[in-house]
């Protein structure tokens, strides 16, 4: 037994197909199979059985892979401990973080990073955060910035900020809306709020903050549009053609300084809570470490800035 076979039933169990598999590992199917039926007569078990022209894993198939996951992982993090004893190691991180708040957060913190680490990659992905969560899930990344992961026997979620969410409208909408503020300058969603609102899809966070939100005010928006991307709908609403919730960190972008005012929301206070999210069973490399830290001290900070809302 090796590890490549470790990493083929793997294969295997995921494709539940062999031709399939042998295709995502570069290998001849014939020798793919071979060694499958090594690994099973070396075993004395069968790890597949055919079922309905798929294979799916035996009761001993289902051991070997939850054996083989906590193998390969431990050997990636011996392999990382070890390359972190050599001072010429170049480790990798990778990072998931939404567009929107990569353009405020990472700026000043890799600035700060980069003084330090000059033997690493690091590599950005900017999606959403079912997506980043899901990369997270997949092991296609090492660390997101986003909500609290719902698994907290395997994720480490740290609190770093709480992030309020806000009304945004265009700011020719300034004088229209005076009669919806409260005197703490917080907006009311009540049934005489007659714009039409830019909704987000509820497979996006603040999509289903919305639905929240309504619920709670008892409101029933107008709606003319829906999306999927944060940044179309305050383009939009730029543009004079609805208003939409936003979260705080907007606020801080100049793009849309000039045309688009924001306002807390009066029948809802609650907020969304911003963490470092990471494995926990899994090496910390010095790298991602020192980047753990610095976000530790640089997201609160600028959290704590007091925006002017309009």
């Amino acid at each position: 037994m090796n590890w490549n076979q470790l990493q083929y039933v793997l294969m295997i169990a995921q494709e539940k197909n062999i031709t399939k598999a042998a295709q995502k590992l570069y290998l001849s199917q014939p020798s793919l199979s071979m060694s499958l039926k090594n690994l099973e007569e070396e075993l004395g078990v069968e790890i597949f059985e055919r079922k309905k022209g798929v294979l799916e894993l035996t009761y001993a198939g289902e051991l070997f892979c939850h054996w083989a996951e906590d193998s390969l992982r431990s050997k990636q993090i011996l392999s990382d401990q070890l390359s972190d004893i050599s001072s010429n190691a170049r480790h990798k991180i990778r990072l998931g973080i939404s567009p929107h708040r990569s353009l405020i957060l990472l700026p000043d913190v890799l600035t700060d990073f980069y003084k330090t680490a000059d033997n690493c990659d690091l590599q950005i992905v900017e999606e959403p955060t079912y997506l980043l969560r899901e990369m997270l899930e997949d092991d296609q990344l090492d660390l997101i910035i986003d909500v609290p992961h719902p698994d907290t026997i395997n994720y480490q979620s740290e609190l770093v900020a709480r992030e309020q969410i806000l009304l945004a409208a265009p700011k020719a909408m300034d004088k229209q809306l005076q009669k919806n503020l409260t005197l703490d300058g917080s907006l009311r969603l009540t049934a005489d709020l007659k714009a039409p609102f830019i909704l987000l899809t509820e497979k996006q966070i603040i999509g289903q903050i919305s639905q929240r939100i309504f619920e709670t005010s008892n409101f029933r928006p107008l709606t003319s549009i829906t999306c999927s991307n944060i940044d179309t709908a305050l383009t939009l609403v730029a543009r004079g053609l609805g208003i939409c919730f936003a979260p705080e960190v907007f606020v801080w972008q100049e793009r849309f300084a000039d045309h688009i005012s924001y306002y807390p929301i009066n029948n809802y206070r609650d907020t969304r809570q911003i963490c470092l999210v990471y494995r926990k069973n899994h090496y910390l490399n010095q790298h991602l470490q020192l980047l753990l830290d610095i976000f530790r001290r640089k997201i609160p900070l600028l959290y704590q800035h007091q925006p002017s809302y309009k």
